[in-house]
């Protein structure tokens, strides 16, 4: 079977680690709209450049299809976002011509991508939820009732890699900084965790890794270390269970002395898979699983602790006190 990735980026280590999966057999296709995207140089069988997805969403569909024809793909694996929404919509005429594209629905996808719908659905869940405002009047209210105080977290409704989101400490500076289309968050410290859960083709959970966060880098992160921790593995669990989503999912998580909250919720392969992947957990393998309609049973905790992942130039394993160390594009 061949694959594309589309919209690769940064992520060439996609190419290198379904490359040296086991099974599978076939040609690596890589995509992006930048042709300066490192991704496309990777190690894979041919790439193509195409338009920005959310520039012209019938004409990028409309050649995305005839790549995928042309080359016989039958697997397609985005990596962003704004093109993840875009794809759930063509989810089933790609599938009619027997191309599976590694997409929620797009009921999932709105709980995702909306801070606001993410909130509500984790409100009725009954999971902890940062106290969160859509305008500064709410927000002023609140205020005068000391419900919440100052420094505060403010980000896009629809949103991704941490652009303009902000910490602020002050109200003349939220002011400023406040537009439509903005949230206004409690500033919760804790300790920040990403966690990779991946579910089956019955839309359960059958892999979950923890990673505790050590350093992010342009919204994404840049150095982890792989953990097990029973309350995140709980919260996230029934998470997957409840959202319903389909194959791999990126959330993270913050924990502090009393709870456990969700931050974000992004249905595709995370800037932090690579620290799955080399804890022994392959979500590509998987994802081929679910193409070839086989059964995934779930395993947990079963993966490599304390591997510490840092991206580097290439990926190598080194030792630093003891602990295996992975760098990588």
């Amino acid at each position: 079977m061949n694959v594309l990735i589309t919209n690769i980026g940064r992520r060439g280590y996609l190419v290198d680690f379904l490359r040296n999966t086991s099974n599978f057999i076939g040609n690596i296709y890589v995509s992006d709209c930048d042709y300066t995207a490192s991704g496309l140089y990777s190690k894979c069988d041919e790439y193509f450049i195409l338009p920005r997805p959310t520039n012209d969403e019938g004409l990028y569909v409309k050649k995305l299809m005839n790549i995928c024809l042309l080359k016989k793909i039958k697997i397609i694996i985005p990596v962003i976002d704004p093109e993840i929404y875009i794809l759930s919509k063509y989810k089933e005429k790609f599938r009619k011509k027997g191309i599976l594209i590694i997409v929620s629905s797009r009921d999932v996808l709105e709980i995702c991508y909306n801070k606001l719908f993410m909130n509500e659905f984790l409100l009725k869940n009954n999971f902890n939820v940062i106290k969160t405002f859509n305008n500064i009047k709410t927000f002023q209210t609140a205020l005068e009732k000391e419900q919440i105080n100052f420094p505060v977290f403010i980000k896009p409704i629809y949103g991704s890699g941490s652009t303009n989101s902000f910490k602020v400490d002050d109200f003349k500076k939220l002011k400023a900084l406040f537009c439509d289309g903005m949230i206004i968050q409690e500033y919760i410290e804790g300790t920040e965790y990403g966690v990779d859960i991946f579910n089956n083709l019955q839309h359960t959970p059958v892999r979950i890794v923890i990673k505790e966060k050590i350093s992010m880098r342009s919204g994404e992160t840049d150095k982890s270390r792989t953990i097990f921790n029973k309350n995140i593995f709980d919260v996230t669990k029934k998470l997957a269970e409840i959202l319903k989503h389909f194959g791999p999912l990126d959330c993270d998580v913050i924990e502090t002395k009393k709870n456990i909250y969700v931050l974000d919720i992004n249905p595709r392969l995370g800037g932090g898979y690579p620290a799955t992947h080399e804890a022994g957990i392959n979500f590509l393998e998987l994802i081929v699983k679910l193409y070839k309609n086989e059964k995934i049973t779930p395993q947990f905790n079963n993966y490599l602790l304390d591997r510490i992942i840092v991206k580097g130039i290439s990926i190598k394993s080194i030792s630093v006190n003891k602990e295996e160390k992975y760098e990588f594009n």
